[in-house]
């Protein structure tokens, strides 16, 4: 009845018929499909984030400095995002068991986590099992705090200041005895490589965590410990131990009374450890750069500077800002710190505790 309009829609069905025969000009159309839906998508994902509660967590016990800082950066994350960020304390197996549930977490953005010198630099280096690869496996969202290390002894010890005391340690040898939190610790390498500049070794007694250790520190039971700032401030200022040689070029504003390494005569020991928070790797791109916005906003916040100050830390200098910083300075540690490891004849940890 209409030839015309016949002919057209039978060489239109011998079309679709040879386009259905190549499946591969199907899975590209598929494709550009999926792309486009994605560019277009991103950015609304974006305008929209977040949209509910954010969990951050926290591999270690409440109450450490760890979990400190990291709930002074969620509180302050939370009201330039407009959502809650709430903690998650996952502790086991010196932070693995936390930071392998940060690996595993959705790539949403609606889970991040902490992690620090000793997590994600050092941990690789003491634990071939773990769990976890920290150049690999999470989109950084950058480093929020730093503290240096510190020198800290029993009050009854016989030495008025770091020459003293390493002239005391030398004297002593074996006989000094040194706690650390566990093998491949911070508190573990810092002292590792206190003694290794001394060219020296105590005896070494091992705990579970700066809470034992300290308490040991203050009843005399042992000799003393190497620890972050953050963590003995209290105890510094407090007079229950004393503090020998901020491993750092300047005094800290937390313990001002106590000279620098270089200032007792010991200018190598120098160790900053660091604090800071990633994502899971494959984030959305909007999402992280988001994330590290707001992140390096938090840290000119005076209030979080101020409250990094009271807790013996401090917000990172511009050159130690942004993820993908954290990410080249977590490679510069295990370069460190494997030498450091090696002086000593290797370290076994119990990748279950």
């Amino acid at each position: 009845m209409f030839p015309g309009f016949q002919i057209k829609c039978s060489r239109a069905v011998r079309a679709a018929r040879r386009f259905a025969l190549r499946p591969s000009r199907v899975r590209s159309a598929i494709l550009a499909v999926a792309m486009l839906a994605a560019v277009v998508s991103t950015p609304a994902v974006a305008q929209t984030y977040p949209e509910r509660t954010i969990t951050l967590i926290v591999p270690f016990a409440a109450g450490g400095a760890s979990d400190v800082s990291a709930r002074i950066m969620g509180e302050a994350m939370s009201k330039r995002l407009g959502q809650t960020i709430i903690i998650e304390n996952i502790g086991g197996a010196g932070g693995a068991t936390g930071s392998l549930r940060g690996k595993n977490a959705p790539p949403d953005g609606y889970t991040i986590g902490f992690g620090h010198m000793g997590t994600h630099g050092v941990a690789p280096l003491v634990n071939p099992k773990l769990p976890y690869d920290p150049t690999k496996d999470y989109d950084y969202l950058g480093i929020h705090l730093v503290t240096p290390n510190i020198m800290l002894t029993r009050k009854t010890l016989p030495a008025a200041n770091l020459g003293e005391f390493i002239a005391y340690a030398r004297e002593k040898g074996k006989d000094l005895k040194m706690g650390h939190n566990g093998a491949g610790s911070l508190s573990h390498l810092t002292c590792l490589y206190f003694f290794q500049l001394m060219g020296t070794e105590p005896t070494y007694v091992v705990y579970r965590g700066f809470g034992q250790t300290i308490n040991d520190v203050v009843s005399g039971s042992i000799d003393g410990t190497c620890e972050l700032i953050a963590s003995a401030t209290g105890h510094v200022q407090g007079g229950s131990v004393k503090g020998f040689g901020v491993a750092d070029v300047v005094r800290s504003p937390a313990v001002p009374d106590v000279p620098t390494s270089t200032e007792g005569g010991l200018p190598e020991f120098k160790v900053q450890s660091w604090l800071g928070l990633y994502a899971p790797k494959g984030l959305p791109p909007a999402i992280l750069a988001r994330l590290r916005e707001v992140a390096l906003q938090s840290l000119d916040d005076p209030d979080v500077q101020a409250s990094f100050l009271k807790i013996g830390g401090s917000v990172p200098k511009a050159d130690m800002r942004g993820g993908d910083r954290m990410l080249e300075i977590i490679k510069a540690d295990q370069v460190k710190w494997a030498e450091v490891i090696k002086k000593a004849g290797g370290i076994a940890v119990d990748d279950k505790k």
